[in-house]
């Protein structure tokens, strides 16, 4: 079943899903022969984003649902010892990861939570394997909380960060979204104003439950603690008192 407010279009192998008033966009690129990843590497305005593989910055086309003027498109990636076998290719059966992300990012905004709009995600099948690419509107001026954190692009404004962050890991729980990744390079951090943002990404292993369950956050919240406490061992630059207090403070509403 497609999603509301997408539309499925195929060409030879490749296969997308792109919202109404990109699907015909996606089928002349899909036509085209290229994919999604290498259309945008060609463009003149592409800029590559910081993050696992090769994550392009480009200006939108058209318009999205959240009317941003640029998209981030990112070519779908294996982590863990899987790498070396697979790199990026996918197992065919079942939806593709990009269905599964559009899926879950649709019913996620519709619950309230922030994560930037899918515009397309598209797959490309050679025999029982297939690669994938997606596309979302880019928030501008975000940073992930890992770079907030520990690179040298650092915020001053750590404390609030980790709150907003530790908010969006409570309010995740309470609308039943599973994020099974939840780490520190899954949440970003923007610089809107008049409140700047937290929203969470990446959602192609997350899954909805119909119902809230509290047990859902506490997940989340021990699985970012692990990854901001192995960042700080990494970097060297561990979380002081007051930033684990604020992050929990967040979680538990107090801030």
């Amino acid at each position: 079943m497609t999603p509301i407010g997408y539309e499925r279009r195929t060409a030879g192998a490749s296969e997308g899903l792109a919202v109404i008033a990109a699907a015909a966009w996606l089928e002349r690129i899909l036509g085209s022969g290229l994919t999604l990843h290498a259309w945008a590497s060609e463009r003149p305005d592409v800029e590559a984003l910081r993050g696992r593989g090769t994550v392009y910055s480009i200006d939108a086309p058209l318009a999205g649902p959240d009317a941003r003027v640029r998209w981030a498109v990112r070519h779908y990636r294996r982590g863990g010892a899987i790498t070396s076998y697979l790199d990026d290719r996918y197992l065919s059966g079942g939806r593709t990861r990009p269905e599964r992300e559009i899926r879950v990012s649709v019913e996620a905004r519709a619950r309230g939570v922030p994560t930037p709009a899918v515009i397309t995600g598209a797959w490309y099948r050679s025999g029982v394997f297939y690669r994938a690419d997606l596309v979302t509107e880019l928030v501008p001026g975000a940073l992930s909380l890992a770079d907030s954190l520990f690179s040298d692009e650092r915020s001053a404004n750590t404390v609030s960060r980790l709150a907003r962050s530790g908010r969006l890991v409570r309010d995740l729980g309470e609308k039943g979204v599973l994020h099974a990744d939840l780490n520190a390079m899954n949440i970003l951090l923007s610089s809107e104003r008049p409140e700047p943002v937290a929203y969470v990404i990446d959602l192609d292993r997350a899954s909805v439950r119909d119902a809230p369950e509290a047990a859902l956050g506490d997940s989340m919240q021990r699985r970012l603690e692990r990854s901001l406490r192995e960042l700080g061992d990494s970097t060297g630059r561990p979380l002081s008192k007051d930033d684990w207090a604020a992050l929990r403070a967040g979680f538990e509403g107090e801030a």
